[in-house]
């Protein structure tokens, strides 16, 4: 039950935190640029896969390493506020560091950049990924090497899965390789995150023995249903703005 309930949790709570993470990483930087230099901001998407903005920016920082300070920022709010005591809290690190690793995965395999700043990108994300599994195995505990990779694959890898699935299902560019980006990573976190000593010796039998809060499972679901409703009726919005405006565009007839 207690693994079922780990599984649900994954499942419920994937979606959001993906989503929120986007945002955080790659709408927000460019909203407050826009903000604080009275720049314009231009939207690129905003849909259920992402929420993508681009401002005018400058080339202080290396391609990728924005989205690593936002998400490394919002790591640290996180565990400062002990908001990985929830296992959520721990999996929005984990989300968070995969979200920043995809602009430098995408530098070392699809532009071939073998850079010191991309190699320093990817195992400051990776570290992030590493960290967000750590937690969620303090929180939930494992007898062994197997039980811990097995306990985080049923709450971060099979949900990731899933989710990405879908995706691949709805988005024909959800690629074979642009699938082995996202997982493959996650996966060498977890078997790193795994094989980590774990002081959890005086409190191992309450720790396994205590379930995954149902209140959780049901927040996160709520809060995921929430999502996809705002982003449909956003959607709705922009294609029905969209064809009235193409509607009011007087139609020009050679006589």
């Amino acid at each position: 039950m207690r693994w079922f309930r780990l599984f649900l949790l994954g499942l419920a709570s994937i979606y959001p935190l993906y989503w929120v993470a986007q945002f955080v990483l790659f709408f927000l930087p460019a909203s407050l640029h826009a903000l604080f230099f009275r720049l314009p901001l231009t939207i690129v998407d905003i849909s259920y896969l992402q929420a993508t903005a681009l401002s005018g920016k400058s080339e202080a920082l290396p391609l990728g390493f924005e989205s690593l300070i936002f998400a490394a920022l919002f790591s640290l709010i996180i565990w400062y506020l002990h908001g990985d005591t929830f296992l959520t809290g721990g999996l929005a690190i984990v989300l968070l560091g995969q979200s920043a690793l995809l602009p430098f995965l995408n530098q070392l395999f699809w532009q071939g950049r073998l850079t010191t700043a991309t190699i320093s990108g990817l195992v400051a994300s990776m570290g992030l990924i590493c960290f967000g599994l750590y937690r969620i195995l303090g929180r939930i505990g494992g007898a062994d090497f197997v039980d811990r990779l097995a306990l985080l694959s049923l709450l971060a890898l099979l949900p990731q899965a899933m989710l990405w699935l879908a995706f691949r299902m709805n988005y024909p560019f959800f690629g074979t390789k642009f699938l082995l980006m996202l997982l493959a990573p996650l996966y060498l976190a977890a078997l790193i995150a795994a094989a980590l000593p774990h002081n959890l010796a005086s409190n191992l039998a309450n720790t396994l023995r205590s379930p995954v809060p149902l209140v959780e499972i049901l927040a996160s679901a709520a809060i995921a249903c929430l999502l996809v409703a705002a982003i449909g009726l956003t959607t709705h919005y922009g294609e029905r703005h969209h064809l009235i405006a193409a509607y009011a565009v007087p139609q020009i007839h050679s006589s």
